[in-house]
């Protein structure tokens, strides 16, 4: 027993000599960033196990500068607090910066990286992405986005009307949207009360409610293999019971496909695939193998789904929270729509609504510590060395709060988007990036701008929506970990306008 404890303690003795000298050599070779100290090996555990992380990391900028060196566990993770290192790291040097770190539950959810957001920078990576770009592109061009959305508002609003309690719209975002990505990817149109439906979406909600708040595994990698907690094995338990649904979703349109017959973003990427066969492209058929698809078709359906129903709760929380702010939305609804549905072809249209969505996205936190990026070189940033392999996070949170850009930043103020004449400003304020940018901007954005834009319109086209009567609403913020917050839990009630 004796000669156990004296050998524990030589390997403990041993194993924090290495951890030493390697911390000096790396820091002789290097000019990290700095950061506050820490315990070896535990690293930062109150910063990386806050739920408020993103501010916690916004108030090291303030001592330490803009780029902040923390340790997680024995990683090390670099934060870019401010536009000029951000647009440094993300488009001067996008290149460099354009990896993704691996990591067990990562591995999990994209079946060992083979999908597009969570995948480090390739030239897999990069047909996957020209191919599921292209996709997009081919199922939504004319008027099938905009008829998609208007069919699926039309049912899910008359259904909010017969509402006479107050109810809660995240519940109603989440199935509108879900709904919407569903026939989008899918090509199928489901009932209100769907049960294939409500059962991604429970799952869905599970498996970002564990992303969310980490898992020990990720830092103690050996720890998923000889003892994993409760908390893994059902993150890996709904991680496969999502794959598995679209799979089969996938599988049924492989059996169905016909060449020329685009139904769905499905059809679209086996439509890519079919041409690479006639092209006799053997090295691209090897990559677009049945699970790299699913996995695109995973990364279009779970990533759009989150972020743009997260986007329109934040965006009727705030309408309610300002009425007059809807007020007017609706005056300018009224003047460029009239009583017909809204288009497409209104959006350049509806300054002031599409200003108050950007706010949205700026104010409501959806994402603020965004997708870690990973040095695929040896950089720098800020003045500061980056090694090759370091994770880099970019603090959108600390972007879209900086009173450098955004005067008063914890107001909701639509005007910082437009022109002393009301209309939109050429270009928007530099640090207002909820799409990301460079080479891993969101693949998604040319959709979901005019997606959620005019499913907005159509939501105050149709209704003054109010707080319950004697109720106000709630300034403070839900945390939900690595940035995300959501408005503190309301309820509303909808009255059918009258439109002249």
């Amino acid at each position: 027993m004796n000669n156990l404890s004296v050998n524990t303690q030589a390997m403990l003795a041993a194993l924090s000599i290495g951890l030493f000298v390697y911390y000096v050599i790396k820091r002789m070779r290097y000019r990290l960033p700095p950061g506050p100290w820490c315990i070896p090996l535990v690293g930062h555990y109150k910063i990386y196990s806050s739920v408020e992380m993103h501010k916690k990391v916004a108030e090291l900028s303030k001592v330490y500068g803009p780029v902040v060196r923390l340790s997680f566990g024995t990683q090390t993770w670099i934060f870019l607090n401010n536009n000029d290192v951000v647009i440094e790291a993300l488009i001067k040097k996008k290149a460099d910066f354009a990896g993704r770190p691996k990591s067990p539950s990562t591995d999990v959810i994209t079946a060992g990286g083979k999908d597009i957001a969570l995948s480090t920078y390739s030239p897999t990576w990069k047909l996957h992405r020209k191919i599921a770009g292209k996709a997009l592109r081919n199922y939504l061009q004319g008027t099938l986005l905009e008829n998609m959305i208007q069919d699926n508002m039309d049912k899910f609003l008359n259904k909010m009307a017969q509402e006479k309690d107050p109810f809660k719209f995240k519940d109603y975002a989440d199935l509108m949207v879900y709904h919407q990505l569903y026939t989008i990817c899918f090509g199928q149109k489901r009932p209100i009360d769907d049960p294939e439906v409500k059962t991604l979406l429970e799952l869905d909600e599970d498996l970002n409610t564990s992303l969310g708040t980490g898992f020990i595994e990720d830092l103690v990698p050996y720890l998923k293999d000889i003892c994993p907690t409760a908390k893994w094995k059902n993150f890996v338990k709904v991680s496969h019971q999502l794959t598995k649904l679209i799979s089969t979703k996938y599988r049924d349109h492989v059996d169905t496909y016909k060449s020329g017959v685009n139904r769905d973003f499905i059809d679209s990427l086996l439509a890519a695939k079919e041409e690479a066969e006639n092209e006799g492209d053997e090295s691209a058929l090897e990559k677009l193998d049945d699970t790299r698809l699913i996995q695109t078709i995973s990364d279009i359906f779970l990533a759009g789904v989150d972020t743009t129903r997260l986007t329109m709760d934040w965006f009727v929380y705030f309408m309610t929270r300002f009425p007059e702010i809807q007020t007017k939305c609706q005056e300018e609804i009224d003047s460029v729509v009239g009583a017909r549905h809204p288009s497409m072809k209104d959006r350049n249209k509806l300054d002031y609504i599409e200003a108050c969505l950007f706010e949205s996205m700026r104010l409501g936190s959806v994402a603020g510590l965004g997708v870690p990026h990973m040095a695929i070189c040896d950089s720098q940033v800020g003045g500061y060395d980056i090694p090759k392999g370091t994770t880099i996070f970019i603090n959108h949170w600390a972007l879209h709060n900086d009173p450098k850009f955004f005067k008063d930043p914890k107001k909701f103020d639509p005007y910082r988007y437009l022109d002393e004449n009301g209309k939109k400003k050429p270009a928007r304020p530099d640090s207002w990036l909820p799409f990301s940018a460079g080479s891993r901007v969101c693949l998604g954005e040319a959709v979901a701008k005019p997606e959620i834009l005019l499913m907005c319109a159509n939501l105050l086209q149709r209704f003054e929506i109010r707080l319950p009567d004697g109720e106000r609403a709630n300034p403070e913020y839900k945390q939900l970990g690595f940035g995300t917050e959501l408005p503190s839990e309301y309820k509303v009630i909808v009255k059918d306008r009258v439109i002249n």
